[in-house]
């Protein structure tokens, strides 16, 4: 699993969890956030392809933050049901595999943060009815879930790589 960094390029997923402890050690008495988004896109071409962008971000509250995004392609197409189930998929293995990571360290405090997954849906559009069972399923799998407006990590950051 490869990240993208804006400063640093490509990066595997542990330099970007010892990216993630750097940042956070410049400035250790600040409040952080753990926040992992996906956004999609699909074109169509011959085949029609779905391009799947999640951003992985940890934001100094009150002073900005990094971000990493991955990028994922998928040949089938779906419905927007389909879509935002994926969407949420990807960044549930995100968040999952950052865990197991961030538990390996010893005397970590990133292990403390909740993570938040941001997810592309929201009270107004088709995305209404799926509000419910996605959030659900995202707070089942003890993450803690954000939809729009909140959920800057799918709807801003991951949607700028699309």
């Amino acid at each position: 699993m490869h990240f993208y960094s804006p400063t640093q390029g490509l990066l595997s997923f542990e330099e970007v969890v010892r990216a993630l402890f750097e940042f956070i050690r410049e400035e250790p008495r600040c409040d952080y956030r753990l926040v992992i988004g996906t956004d999609s896109r699909d074109f169509q071409i011959e085949p029609p392809i779905q391009v799947f962008v999640t951003a992985l971000v940890v934001h100094r509250i009150g002073f900005g933050g990094r971000y990493f995004w991955r990028r994922f392609y998928r040949r089938e197409s779906s419905d927007i049901r389909g879509k935002i189930y994926q969407e949420a998929w990807l960044s549930l293995q995100v968040s999952q595999r950052l865990m197991e990571i961030l538990r390996s360290y010893p005397d970590n405090h990133l292990s403390n943060y909740r993570v938040e997954i941001h997810v592309d849906i929201g009270n107004a559009g088709p995305t209404r009815t799926l509000i419910r069972e996605v959030v659900g399923m995202i707070e089942n799998m003890g993450f803690v879930a954000k939809i729009k407006p909140e959920s800057f990590g799918a709807s801003r950051i991951a949607h700028r790589h699309t």
